[in-house]
């Protein structure tokens, strides 16, 4: 954070241009000698302005979310290295985890980071790389992010958090050691579903330089109208999060109560199992919900009578948004930014 300026103020000041009401795009391959794939002055701005929300020493864009997991995780760890990773996390992180990193010789082990014995065993091996994200995708497990740092960081590895789901806004995982905090910034960075991004920030500055390496190698390089985009949504980043935040927490309660409804997953909820972890530590709750119909004959005509919420994959956008998790009963909700009583309305009459 700036020692001269609060968390709001930084979104709409921090990296941007001092002659200009907005950034400009420079939509060329080659500024000042330099080609974009290193960088350029569209995407220097968004770096900034993240690196300083982050409070990191560096942060470097990348063309999606997946671009800044797998660069993150290609600069950290070579054939005999060894990873740790929470058993639930984004469907393609986990493929990465599960397929890709085996494949080139990598140990990668997934336990249930909510439970530390489990997280202590799994470090009594030598281990490079814990990596974890505080809100999982998508079940929404609560993991103690403070707690798993200290141990991994005791067992001599290095801490990656995907933050995707909190945002600097509601947690920094670097106030509290981690090494790496990466986003999809195409969520609720970017908050309006316009534009792939992603964005990673470290505090080692070599290591910053290692992930830079690994950008140029691989090319995931974030176009200069994206990063323009990602300017000019995180400006609103703090007004639209106390509102997600909002409107989750009363379609939250709402799904709790709900006959048909048999399990609603929220760390805003008291009978969440997290929920005195997200109390204590983050700032607030988050948009996103997760709930269990009672039948799958619910799921069906649910998806059929959705209206005002969308059908649609992805999150963080300024509509609500949802997605049946695949096999069972149990449906993703990206909580917007509509009326509060309108989200409810329709939840109500497509589960009636």
């Amino acid at each position: 954070m700036s020692d001269e300026h609060g968390f709001i103020t930084n979104t709409i000041h921090a990296g941007e241009s001092e002659e200009a009401s907005a950034t400009p795009i420079y939509q060329a391959a080659t500024v000042g000698g330099g080609y974009l794939r290193g960088g350029n002055p569209t995407l220097d701005a968004f770096e900034e302005k993240m690196r300083t929300l982050e409070g990191g020493v560096r942060s470097i864009s990348t063309a999606c979310g997946m671009a800044a997991v797998s660069q993150t995780m290609m600069a950290l760890v070579r054939t005999g290295r060894r990873v740790v990773c929470h058993h639930t996390v984004y469907i393609w992180t986990k493929l990465f985890m599960t397929e890709e990193l085996p494949g080139l010789g990598v140990d990668v082990q997934m336990i249930d980071m909510r439970d530390t014995r489990q997280v202590k065993a799994a470090l009594t091996k030598k281990t490079d790389v814990v990596y974890f994200e505080p809100l999982a995708n998508p079940t929404l497990d609560t993991i103690d992010a403070p707690t798993v740092i200290r141990m991994a960081h005791e067992a001599g590895a290095r801490v990656v958090i995907d933050n995707t789901y909190l945002t600097p806004y509601l947690f920094h995982p670097l106030e509290h050691g981690a090494d790496v905090v990466l986003h999809s910034a195409t969520k609720y960075l970017c908050g309006h579903g316009d534009a792939l991004a992603g964005i990673i920030t470290t505090q080692d500055e070599a290591l910053g330089q290692d992930i830079v390496r690994t950008r140029n190698t691989y090319g995931g390089i974030l176009s200069p109208m994206n990063s323009f985009l990602l300017l000019r949504g995180i400006k609103t980043l703090p007004m639209r999060m106390d509102r997600h935040c909002l409107n989750a927490q009363a379609v939250a309660e709402f799904l709790e109560s709900h006959p048909k409804v048999n399990r609603t997953y929220y760390p805003g909820l008291p009978s969440s199992p997290g929920h005195e972890i997200a109390r204590a530590q983050w700032r607030g709750y988050g948009g996103m919900v997760s709930f269990e119909t009672a039948d799958e004959s619910v799921i069906t005509r649910f998806f059929e009578r959705v209206d005002l919420c969308k059908p649609w994959v992805s999150l963080g956008d300024v509509g609500s948004l949802v997605v049946h998790q695949g096999g069972g009963n149990r449906i993703r909700m990206s909580v917007g930014l509509e009326d509060t009583d309108d989200i409810i309305k329709d939840l109500e009459q497509a589960l009636a």
